[in-house]
Parts: C-alpha cells; sequence; structure tokens
C-alpha cells in the first residue's frame, strides 16, 4: 500500500491501514481487516484468512492522526485479486502490509539486547566479585544488591514493552453479540483486564470510560470470546487488550528461557489454514499465534522458518527433533509478576475435574 505517497499537512502522520475485501461471485459477507503503521513510507500487509483458488475485491482506506483525532480517507477503487491452489502469498497485490513486520518484533528485539546487556553486567560483576573478595562480606553484600536491583529494571523495562504491544488505547475490539461474554460495570482499567482473566471462554476485552473534566466518572467493561474480536474499530475513550498477548509478553526472560523447548516438536493438533507462516524468529512465531483463535501453543522449524500453531499445549505428542523449537503459551503465563492477584488462599476451586 502506497501510504508513503501521500502528501499530509505537518502535524498529521499515518496511523492505520483499513482494508475491505469481500470474495467474488461467492455470496460472501464484506470484511474488514486493520493494521497499524510502523513508519511513514510503504508497507505489507499479509490478510492470513484468504481462501485459496478464490477471487476477491480489495479496497484500502488510510486513517491519519491529529492531535487527538481519528481521520480517514474514503475507500480506494477495488483491485481484483486471485489466489493460488495452494495458498501461497498474492502475487498481484504489491506493497502490502506485512502484519509481523511491527512493533512486537523491534521490542521483543529490545527486550533480547537488554537481556544480552544484563548478561555482560553480571560477568563483569563477577569480575569485581573476585577482585573485592579481600575486601570481605560488606562489600560482596553491597554487590549483590546491585545484581538484584539490575533484574529489576530489566523486567520494568520489559513491563512497560508489554503495555504498549497488548494494550491498543483508542480502539475497541468490536464483535456480534454472539461472541460477547457480557458487559459489566468495573472501578478501573486493570478490573476490566482482570475479569476477563477470571472468567472462561474470555479471550479479550475493552473497557469504555466516561471523562468528566480531569476525572474518570464510569468504567463500563466488554469480555469477548475472539482475541481480537471481528474488527478492530478506532474508538475514543477505549481501552481494549488480548488476553493471550498479556499471557505471553508480560513473562520474564527467566521464563521464557525456560518455555522455551529447544530440540522439541509439538506434532499434530495443528489448527487449519495457518500452518507453514514464514517468520524469522520463534518470538514472532509466538507473536502471531497471540492474534489466531484457540492457539496455545507453537512449533517452530528453524530451518525453513516456518510457523505451526497448535490447538493444544503440547501437541497430540512430544517428539525429539533436533530442527525445530516449541513453545507452550501457558507456561509462559506461569511467572506474570503479580502473583498476588492471581493466588487465591483459602478459597477451593471444586469439581470441573479433567
Amino acid at each position: 500500500v502506497n501510504v508513503g505517497d501521500v502528501i499530509l499537512p505537518e502535524g498529521v502522520s499515518r496511523e492505520l491501514v483499513s482494508v475491505k475485501y469481500f470474495k467474488v461471485g461467492g455470496g460472501q459477507p464484506i470484511r474488514y481487516f486493520m493494521q497499524r503503521l510502523q513508519g511513514q513510507g510503504n508497507a505489507e500487509i499479509n490478510i492470513g484468512n484468504l481462501e485459496s483458488g478464490a477471487t476477491y475485491n480489495i479496497q484500502v482506506k488510510l486513517l491519519v492522526r491529529f492531535g487527538d483525532r481519528l481521520i480517514g480517507s474514503v475507500f480506494s477503487d477495488a483491485v481484483t485479486i486471485e489466489t493460488t491452489e495452494t495458498g501461497s502469498p498474492i502475487d498481484n497485490l504489491q506493497d502490502t502490509i506485512t502484519n509481523f513486520e511491527s512493533s512486537s518484533k523491534e521490542k521483543l528485539d529490545n527486550a533480547s539486547t537488554q537481556k544480552n546487556n544484563l548478561k555482560t553486567q553480571m560477568s563483569n560483576m563477577e569480575t569485581r566479585v573476585n577482585e573485592i573478595k579481600e575486601d570481605g562480606l560488606q562489600k560482596v553484600a553491597q554487590l549483590d544488591t546491585s545484581v538484584s536491583d539490575g533484574f529489576t529494571g530489566i523486567q520494568q523495562k520489559t513491563n512497560v514493552l508489554q503495555k504498549s504491544r497488548c494494550q491498543m488505547d483508542g480502539f475497541q475490539f468490536w464483535d456480534y453479540p454472539q461472541y460477547t461474554i457480557k458487559k459489566i460495570s468495573v472501578s478501573s482499567m486493570s478490573e476490566c483486564f482482570a475479569q476477563c482473566a477470571d472468567t472462561d471462554g474470555c479471550s479479550s476485552s475493552t473497557v469504555q470510560f466516561v471523562a468528566r473534566g480531569s476525572s474518570i466518572s464510569s468504567w463500563s467493561c466488554t469480555l469477548g470470546k475472539r482475541r481480537q474480536g471481528y474488527m478492530l474499530y478506532a474508538n475514543k475513550n477505549h481501552i481494549s487488550a488480548n488476553l493471550f498477548c498479556q499471557l505471553s509478553e508480560a513473562t520474564t526472560i527467566d521464563t521464557w528461557q525456560q518455555c522455551v523447548q529447544d530440540g522439541k516438536d509439538f506434532r499434530g493438533a495443528d489448527i487449519s489454514n495457518t500452518m507453514g507462516q514464514s517468520f524469522g524468529s520463534v518470538e514472532e512465531c509466538v507473536a502471531y499465534c497471540q492474534t489466531v483463535e484457540d492457539c496455545v501453543a507453537v512449533t517452530y522449524n528453524k530451518a525453513d522458518k516456518n510457523c505451526y500453531p497448535k490447538n493444544k499445549r503440547n501437541g497430540d505428542q512430544v517428539i525429539a527433533y533436533s530442527d525445530v523449537v516449541s513453545v507452550n503459551m501457558m507456561c509462559l503465563s506461569a511467572n506474570r509478576g503479580e502473583m498476588g492477584r492471581c493466588t487465591k488462599e483459602g478459597i477451593r476451586f471444586t469439581d470441573s475435574v479433567f
């Protein structure tokens, strides 16, 4: 999409591209796909649920931000495209946005850089420990405190990245009533997200707030069954979050290392129409799983870069295979930093035993 060729007035920035598409001659409903722009130049987008061997009409619309307002153009003229029988990428739709050339990759790369920097700091600190042993236990204790502060700092930075990635200010996950679990009144944004975590079948939440002056008078929380609803809709005074994004990206570096199973293949339990997507790293494969309904684990092939989302936490069976790495999404949620809220002391969960 040639968003970089659009000339904008000063103070106006490119924010989103909205894609409108429908299957030609199939009696299919019109669908929408919305993608944040991660730069000012031309970009690509990949719509993963197009059927193979079909003809589609596709239109695009540019949304820009001016102050606190989101302004959209009209939709472009329709472009007709045909997908191949094998489901390969669309050849005749040029310069479209790729979903995962987005801020998630950059932020994961930043977290990896911070991890490597921390390892270097730890190595330097170990050398320093050997040098100051003669100075006694007091200096060793001071060094231990410095190391602890270093870990706290990197975790705080990781939490900031997670919040910016998963919490979408000014957007609503809109969906049909049959995919809405319930609407409730809450006292804060955090309470709405917590309600989703405690509700069976909840995959996403949107909180709407009413501001009066400098204070907020009320909060309304909608819990949804689908991770991103039917469509992403720009809406003032709304904040939305994908629960599975929060589960995986709120993890600590140590937990990530424990949950990534190198040389283990989660065989079977593949989600149809999602297999064989190509990504540059296992981190991107996990980010893709966050957006796929029913995805709770992935296997990533390091040789051909293909990603295989799974609907079972360990597939149908676990097999040793050197070319792959697998991740259980629920493993990543084991250490989320706020165990006090998740652990319910003195409460017994009864019935519903497998």
